[in-house]
């Protein structure tokens, strides 16, 4: 019983702990994105969207995809 209470608080723990991305999509690099930064972006745990060919991503994530992905 208490590795049960344990681990459900160590799950509660770490969701609390993801950053939730708000704000209006963005552009992100050119106009086509390679796989390779599609991977670094799910790596990174930060949400985007292929619309029409190009790459959006949160606008406060934007600074993240940067530093991380380039």
């Amino acid at each position: 019983m208490k590795k049960i209470i344990i681990l459900i608080s160590i799950a509660c723990f770490l969701s609390a702990c993801q950053k939730n991305y708000t704000g209006k999509d963005v552009q992100w690099g050119a106009d086509t994105v390679t796989e390779e930064n599609k991977k670094c972006l799910r790596e990174n745990q930060i949400p985007f969207k292929d619309k029409g060919g190009k790459t959006y991503i949160p606008e406060d994530a934007f600074d993240i995809a940067i530093n991380s992905c380039s």
